[in-house]
């Protein structure tokens, strides 16, 4: 089955999220949502209740890595640990503008925004690392609720990096999914393919990357 047919039964497009939980020793935890919009923008946010980011930052992507990372505690007045159920909505450029906006939204609001060159999707890009923090502290989820995909993890796995890839309609199923990955997600629409990559993680602090520019090569 080649991907445009696969991509046809997995479409994710529309007005619901679509919820990713972690399936981790016998019990299922609340992680993160993905929503794609149909003027070809997306967010996604996270659903676990007991999820305190301590730190999220910015950083380029270089060869679809994050470099030069730079720690951000604060925006303004606002303290990334206050931020209560934090998403991150990736907008395509509007009519006359050159470049998408990105918006990092919390409970009370805006907390940033920036300009970002990721729409149209012409090659692989990164545009988030998340680490979970300890998967135990995560909310136990009692039901699945709606649409939802849901991460196998081994069970001696602690802490988890998700990182979340764009790629154009064109990739071939081997660049979307990462064997070297704990599971890989995947969610379509018309414009784009989104991956969500997990991996095994030292033990770290809950933490968000954004990506802040990109770049194709490191020279």
């Amino acid at each position: 089955m080649g991907m445009r047919e696969y991509a046809i039964r997995k479409e994710w497009i529309g007005k619901r999220r679509i919820g990713i939980y972690l399936l981790w020793r016998n019990c299922y935890y609340s992680f993160c949502w993905v929503q794609l919009i149909k003027d070809g923008s997306f967010s996604f946010g996270f659903q676990s209740k007991t999820l305190r980011f301590t730190e999220w930052g910015s950083a380029v992507v270089r060869s679809g890595y994050f470099t030069e990372h730079t720690q951000t505690l604060a925006s303004g007045n606002v303290n990334i640990k206050n931020v209560l159920a934090p998403h991150v909505t990736f907008h395509s450029p509007a009519i006359k503008q050159k470049r998408g906006i990105v918006h990092f939204v919390g409970s009370n609001g805006i907390v940033d925004e920036w300009e970002l060159d990721w729409f149209p999707v012409k090659k692989a890009q990164a545009l988030s690392y998340t680490y979970t923090g300890e998967i135990s502290m995560l909310e136990k989820a009692t039901k699945l609720a709606g649409r939802h995909e849901i991460a196998m993890i081994p069970p001696d796995v602690q802490c988890l990096r998700m990182e979340l890839i764009v790629h154009p309609l064109s990739a071939t199923a081997e660049q979307v999914e990462d064997r070297n990955a704990i599971t890989n997600i995947l969610g379509f629409c018309p414009n784009y393919i989104v991956s969500c990559w997990f991996y095994k993680n030292p033990l770290a602090e809950p933490c968000l990357c954004m990506a802040t520019d990109s770049y194709s090569s490191k020279s």
